[in-house]
C-alpha cells in the first residue's frame, strides 16, 4: 500500500470519528426547566416530578422511600441557591433572571449522608449538569456550587434511618422467576 493510500484511508477513519462523536452529542438528551423562588426563598429550577418517580422506581437499593417533602406534595427541582445564599443578595426580587428557562442534563446518581434530617440516613441525588446555573450563581458572586454540595442534583430517594433493620420486606427483595420476569416477595 502507498502511504498516500494509508493517509487517505487515516483521514477517512478520523472524519467518520468526528461525525459519530457529533452524533452522540447532539443526542445528548437536553432538558430545561423554569428558575423560581419558592415560599421558603430557595432558588429553584423546576423539574417534573415524573423525573423523580421514574428513578426512584428504577432504582433496585433496599429500603428507600420517595421523598417526603413538608408540604405532603412531591415537589422536585434542582437547588440553585440556598435560602441564606438569596437573602444575603436581597431576596427573590435581586434574581432578574426569574421565570426564564435555564438548561440541565442528566449526570450519574450518588448517595450521601443525610445532614440535618431527622430520621433520614442517606439521601441519593441524581447528579445536574448546567454550566448556566454554574454561570448563574458566579454573576451574582456566589461559588459555582452551593456550599457543602458536590453539583446541582435533584433529590430522587431517601433511607429513613433503622429502615433496613425494622421491616422485613424491601424494594430490594425481588426474585426472578422462571419466565424472566422479576417478582416481589410476599
Amino acid at each position: 500500500m502507498s502511504q498516500l493510500f494509508r493517509t487517505t484511508q487515516l483521514i477517512n477513519a478520523a472524519r467518520l470519528f468526528e461525525k459519530s462523536a457529533s452524533a452522540e452529542k447532539r443526542a445528548e438528551l437536553r432538558l430545561s426547566g423554569l428558575l423560581q423562588a419558592t415560599k421558603d426563598g430557595t432558588l429553584i429550577v423546576t423539574v417534573p416530578n415524573a423525573i423523580v418517580r421514574g428513578v426512584f422506581s428504577a432504582m433496585t437499593e433496599p429500603g428507600i422511600s420517595l421523598p417526603e417533602p413538608l408540604d405532603g406534595h412531591l415537589n422536585a427541582a434542582i437547588v440553585v441557591m440556598a435560602p441564606e445564599e438569596l437573602k444575603e443578595l436581597g431576596g427573590a426580587d435581586a434574581i432578574t433572571e426569574r421565570g426564564k428557562q435555564f438548561p440541565y442534563r442528566f449526570g450519574s446518581i450518588s448517595d450521601r449522608p443525610a445532614v440535618g434530617w431527622p430520621g433520614v440516613s442517606k439521601c441519593y441525588h441524581l447528579q445536574i449538569i448546567s454550566p448556566e446555573l454554574g454561570k448563574l450563581r458566579r454573576s451574582y458572586g456566589l461559588p459555582t456550587r452551593l456550599e457543602g454540595r458536590y453539583d446541582f442534583s435533584i433529590l430522587v430517594a431517601c433511607r429513613k434511618t433503622g429502615v433496613l433493620s425494622a421491616i422485613s420486606t424491601s424494594k430490594s427483595e425481588t426474585v426472578r422467576v422462571s419466565d424472566g420476569t422479576w417478582a416481589g416477595r410476599d
